[in-house]
C-alpha cells in the first residue's frame, strides 16, 4: 500500500546572496507524521520552515504539498497553520476574536465559527477565558491561544517556529506535553522547529538534523540517539564523553583503541570503515558507564578507575565527574541505585560495554 504524502522537498536550494542556507534538502512527510526541524542557530531550518509556509521561495527544487506543486504560490493559499514563539496575538481582541479571525476571513458563518472556537479552546483547555484579552493572561495561556488560532481553521499541515522557547522550564515542559497530546488526538500533520534537542526527542515521529544548510541525518529519536550519523550528530543530540586516541587492531567484529591517556579500549565496528593507525574520536554516553567503588575485575568490557572529583544530585539521578588519566569523564547514576553519596577524591571503577563506544575519524591531532 502506497503512502499518503504531506509534504514533499526535493532538491530545495536556497541563498541569500552567495551564502547557501538551504543546500539540497529532500525529504518526504507522510500524513499525520510531527517531523522536527533541529540544528544549531544558522543551520537553516527556520528558512526551510519559511519556504513551506511561503513566505520564502526557493532558489532551485520542488515543494510539493498534498500532491500540489507549491512554489511561488501565495502563503494564504497553502492551507496551514503556523504557530511563532512570540505568539502574535492582536491585542484590542478578544481570546475568541483572536482564535475566530481566520475563519473571519474565510467568511465562515457565525454560528459555524462559535462551535469550531468552542472546540479548540476545549482541545487547549482553555474555554473559560474566551471573553478575555491577550494581556490578561500568561505566556503559557498565550501560547496556547496561537496553537488553538492556528488549528481552528483545521489546516492541512500545522507549522511550529520555536514556539516554547519564550516560556520559563516548567511551563515549556508542560506545554511541550499538551502538544504532543493534540498532534495525536487531532492528528495533524506537522512540522516542529528546534534547537533544543530534548523537545525534537519528545515530540518527534522523525527528527531532520541541520548543519550549515545541509541535513546531517534524517531518522526516528531513537535512531538519531543511538546510531547518529556523524560525528555531529552525535555531540550535538545529548551529552557524551569525548576522548581521542588511534585504532591499533580490527578483529572479531571489534576494534582495538589506545587512548591518547594511554589506556585501551574496545569499541564495535558497527558499519565504519575504520583502517588501523587512523586518529579517532571516541564517545561514551554517561548514562552507559557503570560506576562502582570495588575493582569487579568484569571481563568483556572497558574498565578504568578513576578518582571523584565532583558529584552532583539532580533528583532522578546523580552526575559524577571522574578524573580518568587526563580525561575527566561524567557518570550519570540513577539515585534509585545509588546507596551512598561518593565523596571528592574516592577511587572508583567505571565499566562500559563496546557497544556503547561510538568512533568517528578526525584529522590530524588535537591540539
Amino acid at each position: 500500500m502506497s503512502k499518503n504524502i504531506d509534504v514533499e522537498l526535493k532538491n530545495i536550494q536556497k541563498k541569500f546572496g552567495s551564502n547557501v542556507v538551504v543546500d539540497h534538502f529532500n525529504l518526504q512527510i507522510e500524513q499525520g507524521e510531527c517531523v522536527s526541524f533541529l540544528g544549531p542557530s544558522g543551520c537553516g531550518k527556520t528558512t526551510t520552515l519559511n519556504m513551506i509556509a511561503g513566505f520564502l521561495d526557493p532558489d532551485e527544487g520542488e515543494l510539493i504539498i498534498k500532491g500540489k506543486r507549491m512554489n511561488g504560490v501565495p502563503s494564504n493559499k497553502r492551507d496551514l497553520g503556523m504557530v511563532f514563539q512570540t505568539y502574535s496575538l492582536f491585542p484590542h481582541m478578544t481570546i475568541f476574536e483572536n482564535v475566530a479571525y481566520g475563519l473571519k476571513l474565510r467568511k465562515v458563518p457565525k454560528a459555524e465559527t462559535a462551535a469550531r472556537v468552542n472546540k479548540v479552546l476545549e482541545l487547549v483547555k482553555l474555554p473559560h477565558i474566551s471573553d478575555r484579552y491577550p494581556r490578561q493572561l500568561s505566556g503559557g495561556q498565550r501560547q496556547r491561544i496561537a496553537i488553538a488560532r492556528a488549528l481552528v481553521t483545521e489546516p492541512t499541515l500545522l507549522l511550529l517556529d520555536e514556539p516554547l522557547s519564550n516560556l520559563d522550564a516548567k511551563l515549556r515542559e508542560e506545554l511541550r506535553d499538551e502538544m504532543k497530546r493534540l498532534q495525536q488526538e487531532i492528528g495533524v500533520t506537522t512540522i516542529f522547529v528546534t534547537h533544543d534537542q530534548e523537545e525534537a526527542l519528545y515530540l518527534s515521529n522523525r527528527i531532520v538534523v541541520l548543519d550549515h544548510g545541509k541535513v546531517e541525518q534524517i531518522g526516528t529519536p531513537w535512531d538519531i540517539y543511538n546510531r547518529p550519523a556523524s560525528e555531529f550528530v552525535h555531540t550535538f543530540i545529548g551529552k557524551s564523553n569525548r576522548m581521542t586516541g588511534v585504532v591499533e587492531q580490527l578483529y572479531d567484529g571489534r576494534m582495538l583503541l589506545r587512548t591518547d591517556a594511554g589506556f585501551n579500549l574496545f569499541g564495535d565496528i558497527r558499519d565504519k570503515q575504520i583502517a588501523p593507525r587512523t586518529n579517532v574520536s571516541v564517545y561514551v554516553r554517561p548514562e552507559k558507564i557503570t560506576l562502582h567503588t570495588e575493582d569487579r575485575g568484569t571481563q568483556d568490557v572497558n574498565r578504568a578507575k578513576g578518582t571523584v572529583k565532583l558529584t552532583s544530585f539532580l533528583g532522578a539521578h546523580t552526575e559524577c565527574e571522574v578524573e580518568v588519566g587526563r580525561y575527566t569523564v561524567t557518570v550519570r547514576i540513577q539515585s534509585a541505585a545509588q546507596l551512598e553519596p561518593l565523596q571528592a577524591g574516592q577511587t572508583v571503577y567505571l565499566e562500559w560495554k563496546a557497544e556503547d563506544v561510538f568512533v568517528f575519524p578526525r584529522e590530524g591531532q588535537d591540539e
